[in-house]
Formats: C-alpha cells, sequence, structure tokens
C-alpha cells in the first residue's frame, strides 16, 4: 500500500489535502520541519508533500535530505503558496515530480496527481531492485557498474515527463488550469536537460583529455566526483562524508584526467565492504589536499587483510604516475584497518587578473 507524508504548517490547508488524499491513499502529516525530519527518519514512505515555508526546517532543505539520505526514489511534490521562494522550473534539479500553488486545484486534481506519483514510485522501486542486481553481478567492470547506477537520474526524469504530459492532457480534456500548461512544458523541457546532462557526464568518461590541464579547486572537483557516485554508495549502503577546510584551495591539473583518476579510486573504496568513507579537502603547505580515510574488512584487528587491497594498492601506483606529472604526491597507509590516502597538488595562488603562481 502507497503511504503518503504531507509536511505542512497551516492547519486548515493541511486538513484539507489529507482529507483528500485519505479518500484512496494512508497518510501521515507532520506540521513542521523537525517534526518531518524524525518521521521521515522513522518511516518508510512512498510520496511526500511539501510545503516550502516551515518551522524548523525548509521544505527545501527537507527535499534536499530526503533525496540524499533517506529515498532517492520517494516521489517528492510541492504544494506552495509562495512560488517565488523556489520556482518550478528550478525545482526540477531535485527530481521534484510536481509542483501545485495553493488554492488553485481541486479534489479530482490532486487525486490525479497522486494516482501518477503512485504509478511512477512503483516504476522506481522495480527499477531499483533491477539495479542492485546488476551490480551484484560480477560481469559489470566500475564505470559499467556506475553507469547501470545512475540510470535513476535518466529515467526517474524520463517518467516524471510521461505522468506530466498524462496530467497535461487532463488539463486539456476538461480546460482546468490551462495557464500552468506552459509551466509543466518548461519543467519537461528542464528535464531533458538533465538527461543531457546526465549522458554527457558518462560520455566524457571515454573521452579524457590529458593534455588540457586547468586550474580548478580541489573541493569542486572531488564534489563532481561524489554526486557522481553517491548513487552506487547508496545501493551499496556506504555513507560518504565530505568536509572542505581550505576555502576550496586551487591547483592545475587536467580536470578530466583527475576526475576519472578519483572516480576509478573511489568505485575500488566501494567495493571494499566498508561501511563508511570519509573525505576532506584542505590547505597544507602549500598543497591542495584531499585525504580519504576509510575503514578495511571491518574493525578487528585480528580479521585478515582485505583481498581487495591488492587491487586498490595497483590502482593507487597507477595514479601515483599521473599525479607525479603534475609534480603532486600521493602515499597511502593501512593503519588498524583503516586506509589513510593522501593526494596532494600544488598550491594555484592567482596574484593578478592574468597571473598565476605556483607554490612547488
Amino acid at each position: 500500500m502507497v503511504k503518503v507524508l504531507i509536511i505542512e504548517d497551516e492547519d486548515h490547508h493541511g486538513a484539507y489535502v489529507k482529507n483528500v488524499i485519505e479518500r484512496k491513499y494512508p497518510c501521515d502529516w507532520a506540521r513542521d520541519g523537525i517534526e518531518a525530519k524524525r518521521m521521515l527518519s522513522d518511516n518508510k514512505y512512498d510520496i511526500v508533500i511539501y510545503d516550502l515555508l516551515l518551522p524548523g526546517i525548509s521544505g527545501k532543505d527537507l527535499i534536499h535530505f530526503t533525496r540524499e539520505e533517506v529515498d532517492p526514489n520517494i516521489v517528492n511534490i510541492v504544494i506552495t503558496a509562495y512560488e517565488e521562494e523556489w520556482p518550478p522550473i528550478e525545482s526540477t534539479s531535485e527530481n521534484i515530480f510536481y509542483y501545485m500553488k495553493k488554492g488553485t486545484f481541486k479534489p479530482a486534481e490532486l487525486l490525479k496527481v497522486m494516482d501518477n506519483a503512485a504509478e511512477l514510485r512503483k516504476l522506481r522501486l522495480k527499477e531499483a531492485t533491477h539495479i542492485r542486481n546488476i551490480i551484484a553481478s560480477e560481469k559489470f567492470v566500475s564505470t559499467g557498474k556506475l553507469a547501470v547506477s545512475i540510470a535513476h537520474e535518466i529515467n526517474n526524469p524520463l517518467q516524471s515527463m510521461v505522468a506530466i504530459t498524462d496530467i497535461i492532457k487532463q488539463k486539456i480534456a476538461t480546460m482546468k488550469n490551462a495557464d500552468t500548461i506552459q509551466r509543466d512544458f518548461d519543467i519537461i523541457e528542464k528535464s531533458v536537460e538533465r538527461i543531457k546532462g546526465v549522458i554527457k557526464q558518462l560520455t566524457d568518461l571515454h573521452s579524457i583529455d590529458h593534455k588540457l590541464a586547468v586550474t580548478i579547486g580541489m573541493c569542486t572537483i572531488v564534489e563532481k566526483v561524489v554526486s557522481f557516485i553517491r548513487p552506487v554508495a547508496k545501493e551499496k549502503h556506504v555513507f560518504i562524508s565530505m568536509r572542505d577546510t581550505g576555502s576550496n584551495v586551487k591547483t592545475y591539473i587536467s580536470e578530466s584526467q583527475f576526475f576519472h583518476l578519483l572516480l576509478t579510486l573511489f568505485l575500488d573504496l566501494l567495493d571494499t565492504g566498508s561501511e563508511t568513507i570519509d573525505i576532506t579537502t584542505k590547505k597544507e603547505k602549500g598543497y591542495a589536499v584531499l585525504e580519504i580515510r576509510t575503514v578495511i574488512n571491518g574493525t578487528d584487528p585480528d580479521s585478515p587483510p582485505s583481498p581487495l587491497m591488492g587491487m586498490i594498492i595497483t590502482d593507487l601506483e597507477i595514479s601515483k604516475s599521473i599525479i607525479d606529472q603534475y609534480n603532486g604526491i600521493i602515499s597511502f597507509c593501512e593503519q588498524n584497518h583503516t586506509l589513510i590516502i593522501s593526494i596532494k597538488l600544488p598550491e594555484i595562488v592567482e596574484t593578478t587578473e592574468n597571473e598565476i603562481t605556483v607554490s612547488h
């Protein structure tokens, strides 16, 4: 049975939405952001409806929390009186299925949106099971697993586009809320752009430019890699934490080459069985530094070394030859089953508009 959570601080509107939805679907009601976060953490929901302006935690932050920490396959719907707080066209980046304005819809339209959301949830759960089965197969190399794992980044907007098209058809047939049809088309167009971006990321992995070096923040490129692998980590139940203490210190390297180097390394680490990967970017004595810590094969000091350590060390040796080209340093050690990897690249200091200084 599909279960719904309504997050709404206005009693009158919350009661109205709950009464309509309960005609077909069981639902809970959270009256502020803090209560909503607790309920999302303690219960399993299929569809979540958010107001944007909430006491405690904003609806926008809750949507981000749901996608990153709870379940990326939950179907998210926004119902708000203040569209200017987060325009519908911008919300597509957070995988919002549908966006409604308070006071502009009738019960039948809300139930139609809920029916489409319920069907979308079933499709996503079926797809997630299929992805888990493929990832478990040893037939896929790392980049193949990655491509399959981020398939939801393509399929989710595709599925949403189909559902929104169905809603548009209903609006045309009844000529109700016709003024919002253009907005729906704008969301579909934005979804297409999102799909194109994901496909470009995948194809770029196979067209690495080893010569085109650029000045880039260490934190910036690491964030891109982490964003790319989070779906894989989610499926493997690995928590990735990341912090930057160096104000995104800049270095000089081929972005595509370094991206691929880090991607390969992180995919190896995800295969070790570790539950956490801790990432820190920082500035240290003229270097832009990336430090990675992960527990290999549990915390028992008597357990044998992970059989995957050999593969990781081999990849690190290959990485060393690349880092050497940029006068960088890569080192790694294992202490009490904690693997510590450090990558240092010379810091770039921009002294004037047209001049840069390399620290090493």
